[in-house]
């Protein structure tokens, strides 16, 4: 009895080692590219438009499996068309704070080094930048901020990530995801007569960290220590 006993404490302990409930926090950076839907030219073709966002997050995990959690991020977007008759290039870029709210999913056993992981759910951003312009063959170009060229400041859409969750050592943990956002919100200009309306896309891939609240609790306690040695 005393051996199954021992046996239990030590599985117990084990298995809360693993465990990643309670608050994480962390950081993420994302790259990848982004476009926009119901303004395309007719005449010209999309171009590569680099995306870039950067923030943190903090996740409240009620399970090993299950969390919710926001964020707050500094995105920039936008969109690219190169026109086919004369190599003109329109460039539309838009600086957000993005702030998402996500349900987090983390799949098989908590046990295991690397887990899947998917978090979904919407986002709101608030435009803060930008610059949208014409470029042409030679260079030149000329343009305005995105925040006087767009009517609408305020964005609203969707987030899904999926990616991996790996853990480094017991509460630290790497995630890699690729991420999709789908906005919602018509995006009106200043002159809907010269520019149409267009909802805002990006795909991108990240990488980012989480420490849980429990392992920042141990690190800040052993730092207590060898300050008084």
């Amino acid at each position: 009895m005393k051996h199954l006993f021992f046996s239990a404490v030590l599985l117990t302990g084990s298995l809360a080692t693993t465990a990643q409930t309670g608050w994480n926090i962390g950081d993420r950076a994302a790259f990848g590219h982004s476009w926009t839907v119901g303004n395309k030219p007719d005449n010209a073709k999309r171009q590569f438009h680099p995306t870039f966002e950067i923030g943190r997050t903090a996740t409240y995990q009620f399970t090993d499996v299950a969390g919710i959690g926001f964020g707050t991020f500094f995105s920039s977007q936008g969109t690219g068309f190169k026109y086919e008759n004369s190599g003109n290039r329109a460039i539309a870029r838009t600086n957000y704070i993005k702030v998402p709210v996500f349900a987090s999913f983390n799949f098989g056993d908590a046990a295991q080094r690397v887990r899947p992981r998917l978090t979904i759910g919407p986002s709101v951003q608030f435009l803060v930048g930008g610059k949208t312009f014409l470029k042409t063959e030679e260079d030149a170009f000329a343009g305005v901020y995105s925040t006087r060229a767009l009517n609408t400041k305020i964005d609203v859409g969707g987030n899904a990530s999926l990616g991996l969750n790996i853990r480094v050592f017991d509460g630290f943990y790497l995630n890699h995801e690729i991420n999709y956002y789908h906005g919602f919100v018509e995006q009106k200009p200043n002159n809907p007569s010269e520019t149409p309306s267009f909802t805002n896309r990006n795909l991108t891939m990240s990488l980012g960290m989480q420490i849980n609240s429990q392992a920042m609790r141990k690190w800040k306690g052993k730092m207590m220590k060898m300050h008084k040695r």
